[in-house]
């Protein structure tokens, strides 16, 4: 007996470990961000697919940024516009859209009709740090940049600024509030952007496979039925 108990650890033992454990990748995203209850499942199904884990950590918008460019700690990005490479050079996107992301104005007192970023550029202007489509947007503007979307709305509520722009799903949740029931969004949309999931560059040997995997659930509708799950239990824009 316990000759067979040996020759069965000696068996256990002569195989590397990583044979017997399950790869982990963990993700950076950003706080409160309402999309990432939408990419979140999308990302976990992907890489399920793959016979791997994956987790999620929550960062200011900036810092999620920096520590997936950093990749020490962290394999990649949740969700983020095209283009951020060229300011994150280890950062690699993965070609397969998982959410289409709407740039909304929102306004207490002025009207006016939106059309592209130049039509902001008369008013004081509210936006949050980090979020790099209102920041590259609004340059060289007359803007305010602060931490969160609770302090846009409460400074754009005392009359702080003129407009403030978000995107329109983490908006959503501000109009359901009373104190936020005299703003209004001014339509059309400044942007729409695609959102796309980013790999640290050490891990762009999974890019093939996740981008096909991503595909087929495209084509399955999988994606598109994630978003409309969430959409469901979720507030309309006024």
């Amino acid at each position: 007996m316990k000759i067979k108990v040996l020759l069965i650890l000696f068996f256990l033992l002569s195989f590397p470990f990583s044979l017997f454990a399950i790869q982990t990748l963990v993700i950076t995203s950003v706080t409160h961000s309402q999309i990432s209850k939408v990419t979140q499942p999308i990302l976990i199904e992907a890489y399920k697919r793959l016979g791997i884990d994956v987790s999620f950590e929550d960062f200011p918008a900036k810092r999620s940024l920096y520590l997936a460019n950093e990749g020490k700690y962290y394999d990649g990005e949740l969700h983020r516009i095209k283009g951020l490479e060229k300011r994150y050079p280890n950062l690699v996107f993965v070609p397969v859209v998982i959410f289409r992301l709407e740039a909304i104005v929102i306004s207490k007192k002025v009207r006016f009709k939106v059309d592209g970023w130049e039509s902001v550029r008369p008013f004081i202007i509210g936006i949050r740090r980090g979020v790099i489509f209102s920041l590259n947007g609004t340059r060289d503007m007359d803007r305010t940049i602060l931490n969160s979307n609770e302090r846009l709305f409460s400074m754009l509520n005392g009359n702080r600024f003129d407009i403030i722009i978000a995107s329109r799903i983490n908006a959503s949740k501000f109009f359901v509030e009373e104190k936020n029931k005299n703003l209004m969004v001014l339509e059309p949309p400044i942007e729409s952007y695609n959102m796309y999931h980013y790999l640290h560059k050490k891990n762009t040997h999974l890019l093939p496979k996740l981008t096909k995997i991503l595909q087929d659930m495209e084509t399955e509708g999988l994606i598109q039925k994630y978003k409309d799950n969430f959409l469901k239990q979720f507030y309309s824009m006024p």
